[in-house]
């Protein structure tokens, strides 16, 4: 396991929201390269980065700051929010992207997946943003069922995904741990953990389950660290422990 920072745009800043809602901005970081280079110089092995202004609002203004995240750290970087075509998929990879996070793509029909997805391979990486057994997509406006999506994963032999439960994300409220043991009981995939972590007692629990399962490639945090809820050597103490 490890655990990556997450850095989320909206209007040129790095921002938090409150389950991806725009008017739920909670904080706000004028300058999203220095925070990438805070965390790059912090030690993090990479870096998770959401452009939420083109997720909801199809506004690509954030784009540029990507690249020039890409250009200015030495980590691997993946992306999303918007990229929601086989052009901005190759166009984030021809930057330089370590992969791209898709999710609103998924309700295309299985024969542009299977562009994607056979083309760029490990290079994408899909995106499960979780309710109440329903996947959110284009900025959690829309939901669609869970089965549909089970269903073309198995014939494009998805093997790894984001997995967010999106009812905690940014809230600050912790995990559900059974949420996440349902899912992982749902499939057979490897799963990145995001959405609602903000407790050393939240990191336990999921790396518990990781040592259980097998199946937990490691966490993806944003708000907690960047409030100081979680400290940063402490998570990584108890990620790295044997």
């Amino acid at each position: 396991m490890i655990v990556i920072p997450a850095i989320d745009l909206f209007g040129m800043k790095a921002v938090r929201m409150e389950m991806g809602k725009k008017e739920k901005i909670v904080l706000e970081f004028d300058n999203p390269i220095e925070l990438a280079k805070y965390w790059y110089l912090k030690g993090a092995k990479a870096l998770h980065v959401v452009d939420l202004q083109s997720a909801i609002d199809n506004n690509d203004e954030n784009k540029e700051i990507i690249k020039r995240i890409i250009k200015e750290i030495d980590i691997p970087v993946e992306a999303g929010g918007g990229f929601r075509s086989y052009e901005k998929v190759k166009m984030a990879l021809d930057w330089g992207v370590w992969r791209v996070i898709v999710s609103s793509i998924l309700v295309e029909d299985i024969n542009f997946l299977k562009r994607i997805f056979y083309e760029f391979k490990e290079k994408v990486i899909p995106s499960l943003d979780w309710k109440e057994g329903k996947i959110g997509i284009k900025g959690w406006k829309n939901f669609i069922e869970w089965e549909d999506i089970k269903e073309k994963f198995e014939i494009l032999n998805i093997k790894e995904v984001i997995f967010t439960d999106i009812s905690r994300d940014g809230t600050l409220k912790g995990i559900d741990i059974s949420h996440i043991n349902k899912f992982l009981n749902l499939n057979d995939w490897d799963i990145w953990v995001a959405g609602g972590i903000s407790s050393i007692d939240d990191v336990i629990k999921i790396k518990e389950l990781a040592e259980k399962t097998g199946r937990i490639k490691g966490i993806i945090v944003g708000r907690a660290l960047l409030e100081g809820r979680l400290d940063w050597e402490e998570v990584n103490q108890i990620i790295n422990a044997r």
